[in-house]
C-alpha cells in the first residue's frame, strides 16, 4: 500500500508522500460515499480516517502541531459519524446470519431490521451534511496544505 522507506529519503519526504496519498484517497472516497454511501464506501471511509489520524499521530514531531490537532479533532468527529452508521450496518449483516434468524422469529428478525434500517437513514443525515461541508469547502486541501507547509 505505501512506498517503503529508502536508505537515502529523509522523514519530511516520506510524511509527505504518505499524508499526500491518504488525503488524495480520502478526497476520492468522500465523494464516493457522498454519490453512494452504501455500507463498503462507509467503511472504507472509516477505516481511511483512522489511518490518517494514525500518520498524524505517528509524524506529530514533523508536522504542524496547532493545525495537526485541528485536523485530529475533525477527523475523529468524522469517524464517530461514520461509526454511528457502520454499528447498523454491522447490526443488520449480523441479524442476517443464518445462526442469528434462526433463533429470532421472522416479525421480530423483520421489526428489528426496520428499525436498525431507519436508524441508518437518521444517523446518515449528520454524516452526509458533514461530507458535504467538507466537500464544499475543500477541507481536505486545507488539511493538505496546513500539514504539508512545513
Amino acid at each position: 500500500m505505501y512506498e517503503q522507506v529508502h536508505p537515502k529519503q529523509d522523514l519530511l519526504s516520506y510524511r509527505a508522500a504518505i499524508v499526500e496519498k491518504l488525503l488524495r484517497d480520502m478526497a476520492f472516497l468522500v465523494n464516493q460515499t457522498l454519490e453512494k454511501p452504501d455500507e463498503a464506501n462507509v467503511h472504507d471511509l472509516r477505516r481511511l480516517c483512522l489511518r490518517l489520524r494514525h500518520a498524524i499521530r505517528v509524524f506529530g514531531r514533523v508536522l504542524p502541531e496547532k493545525p495537526a490537532r485541528k485536523i485530529q479533532r475533525r477527523l475523529r468527529d468524522v469517524q464517530g459519524l461514520l461509526g454511528s452508521v457502520r454499528s447498523c450496518d454491522v447490526a443488520l449483516e449480523t441479524l442476517a446470519q443464518p445462526d442469528v434468524s434462526a433463533s429470532v422469529s421472522k416479525p421480530e428478525a423483520k421489526r428489528v431490521s426496520a428499525s436498525l434500517s431507519a436508524e441508518r437513514k437518521r444517523s446518515l443525515r449528520p454524516l452526509r451534511a458533514r461530507l458535504k461541508k467538507m466537500q464544499r469547502s475543500d477541507a481536505i486541501g486545507r488539511w493538505r496544505t496546513r500539514l504539508l507547509a512545513a
